[in-house]
């Protein structure tokens, strides 16, 4: 019989006194009462307080909690003299105490009972409270008035105006949030202080490690270490983690913290440096107060690099701690999990990543390979084939070859990964990409990106490749959705940004989309594939009708990339033929020699009004399975072709949902 016996009755016996009346509360109460476990009762009994503070704030401080922390909840609840001061003080001590659910070998197990005592008396008050309420709901409307003299005119007309005063402010105050919700996706410009958000309350950065280490051996470990601490926190469900491109903007940066927390939006930031010398490694991190540059935590990890695992789940565990998260048994035993038992494959697996991460083929040959390698010593190493995938995928996404060539590697290497672990999101993304982009697999593909953002919900790429699905299918609103959200989770990286904007162009907001890519381009203004915002930016233009505007912004573009195709298309539709012809005639020849993206052809041929050779390419095409004919129901630049039917019967055979 355990120490807490008593405690677990009398909550036993709230418990069947609830009787579905309060179906939240019910349920955690539900689990701890069945709990056999110090850990699991502090857990628990933290849960079944949220449940109780979440229901005050909104019935009481009339707003959705969201993320806020317990503690400033209830002072804010206590402050307002919503709840009796005795009540306040036995939340505040559930609330410390049951913190160390997470960490019960800093634990005593005496001290679960005064948490039981606490909760009992919590939801006794409570109880109390809920049936308080539902009276006064169920008071008639005529008792409010019995009693009450008849109000004069002048009372009534003055009662009125205020009314009226007050209806225009409420009016006035939407119209502000309005403004500060346009401005969160630069839709107007400014940005939010995310010290003033509770929404950022768990919001960090993991900024750049410094490599310490010396030889070129070890030249990636400071960049690697820092993409594996980043995916340890993805595991906490309690945080919201900045992805990986952003953070690399501040490598070597001479900003402050108070700016960098402000352009991240992120209220913590870790920082650190990293030393590998033979086979000793030290890692350095501390914890800092993004809007104040307060220190909250530091500490220096030491060991062989046998122990790295160890180190990184220490170090996850002691953020959570140091935030005031309790991590839940499924957080800890995905914190704890190592990806492999050899850890050479891991250092080779980190070099994967490292070079998947850098521009070029070349670079992407060098990932595969080092991924190779990392399975011929760990044939079970499900990340390494998770990151092989990503790489394979990445051929086809930059258009390197055909994606025939690729595409089926990404399969198999995915499902090798989730053959072996299929919790990996990771694995989940490639395969979800690979089933939209080969397969036209709309449904398939959805399952996979569902059950990779349900595995990992702060996958920056996860959410915006999903975008991309669901604008294919016309799914335009989802679509805009989940682009805000992987530009929330990656704010600096180019890619998602100039995707938001695409969102827009594809729903015909010609207007936003073109603000979005001049704000890109105001922000990575020499950034090497600015060229993507350029071009996007000049075929917003010209579906507006600004097709000079569209050239001259095309001009600006110092390279030739890899959508010169768009300048064929504008200039055909602006009734430059001869510019138009010439483009054509370079990729045509282009082709004999190397692989282009036949799309490009046809879609120079639409904008010359071409439509028989237009429908000649879109076959070619769609006998390669390029993926961009994945956009064939959405793209603007279809539309010349949208009432041919043999345009119709291309989407038929496409599969596209109704």
């Amino acid at each position: 019989m355990t120490i807490w016996s008593a405690e677990i009755k009398e909550l036993t016996a709230l418990y069947e006194s609830l009787k579905g009346k309060l179906p939240d509360l019910e349920k955690e109460l539900d689990k701890l009462v069945k709990a056999d476990d110090e850990n699991m009762v502090l857990i628990y009994s933290r849960r079944c307080l949220e449940v109780i503070v979440n229901d005050l704030c909104e019935s009481e401080l009339k707003r959705p909690r969201k993320t806020e922390p317990l503690k400033g909840v209830i002072d804010k609840l206590n402050k307002e003299e919503k709840v009796p001061a005795n009540i306040v003080a036995s939340m505040h001590n559930l609330n410390t105490l049951s913190t160390f659910g997470a960490h019960p070998k800093d634990f005593d197990p005496r001290q679960v009972k005064p948490v039981l005592n606490n909760l009992t008396t919590i939801i006794e008050w409570y109880l109390k409270y809920k049936e308080t309420q539902t009276a006064e709901k169920t008071k008639p409307e005529e008792a409010k008035h019995e009693g009450k003299e008849p109000e004069d005119s002048t009372e009534v007309s003055y009662k009125q105006r205020k009314s009226l005063l007050f209806t225009l402010s409420g009016l006035l105050l939407v119209c502000i949030i309005v403004i500060v919700a346009l401005m969160i996706f630069n839709v107007i410009g400014g940005g939010r202080k995310a010290e003033d958000d509770v929404e950022l309350e768990k919001s960090i950065a993991v900024l750049p490690l410094e490599n310490m280490s010396d030889g070129e051996e070890f030249s990636h470990l400071g960049d690697a270490i820092t993409d594996e601490i980043i995916m340890q926190l993805y595991k906490i469900n309690a945080f919201e983690v900045r992805s990986r491109t952003s953070v690399m903007q501040y490598k070597n940066t001479e900003k402050t913290s108070p700016i960098i927390g402000k352009e991240l939006n992120v209220n913590y930031l870790l920082e650190g440096s990293t030393q590998r010398y033979e086979n000793q490694v030290r890692i350095r991190v501390q914890l800092i107060h993004a809007s104040t540059d307060a220190h909250i935590w530091g500490n220096v990890f030491v060991g062989e690099w046998k122990d790295i695992f160890d180190i990184q789940i220490n170090m996850a565990k002691q953020v959570a701690y140091e935030l005031k998260t309790v991590l839940s048994p499924d957080e800890i035993r995905k914190i704890e999990k190592n990806p492999t038992e050899n850890h050479e494959a891991y250092n080779l697996y980190l070099q994967g990543r490292h070079f998947w991460v850098l521009e070029g083929k070349d670079n992407l040959d060098k990932s595969i390979e080092y991924y190779k390698r990392a399975l011929e010593i760990d044939p079970d190493y499900a990340l390494a084939y998770a990151g092989m995938a990503t790489t394979y995928n990445s051929y086809a996404w930059w258009g390197y070859s055909l994606r025939r060539d690729f595409i089926p590697l990404a399969k198999e290497a995915a499902m090798n990964a989730l053959e072996i672990d299929n919790t990996l999101g990771e694995a989940h993304t490639e395969l979800a990409f690979a089933r939209l982009v080969y397969d036209w697999d709309w449904s398939g593909s959805e399952k996979e990106f569902k059950r990779a953002l349900e595995l990992n919900p702060s996958n920056a790429r996860a959410h915006n490749l999903y975008a991309w699905l669901l604008t294919n299918v016309g799914r335009l609103d989802e679509a805009i959705k989940e682009s805000k959200r992987a530009y929330e989770l990656d704010p600096l990286s180019l890619e998602i940004w100039v995707e938001l904007g695409r969102r827009y162009y594809f729903t015909r907001d010609y207007d936003t989309a073109i603000e979005i890519y001049q704000q890109v381009l105001e922000v990575f203004p020499n950034a090497s594939n600015s060229w993507y915002a350029r071009s996007e930016l000049a075929l917003a233009l010209s579906q507006k009708g600004l097709h000079n505007e569209a050239i001259d912004e095309y001009s600006k573009i110092e390279f030739e990339p890899t959508y010169h195709w768009h300048l064929g298309y504008i200039y055909g539709v602006a009734g430059k033929r001869e510019k138009a012809m010439e483009i054509l005639n370079n990729y045509l020849e282009l082709l004999k020699k190397e692989f282009v993206w036949t799309a490009g052809i046809a879609i120079i041929y639409i904008g010359l009004n071409e439509k028989d050779k237009a429908f000649e390419w879109l076959e070619k095409t769609y006998d390669q399975r390029e993926g961009w004919l994945t956009e064939l129901k959405i793209e603007p630049m279809y539309d010349r072709l949208r009432s041919d039917p043999r345009f119709q019967d291309l989407l038929k055979r496409m599969n596209f949902p109704d």
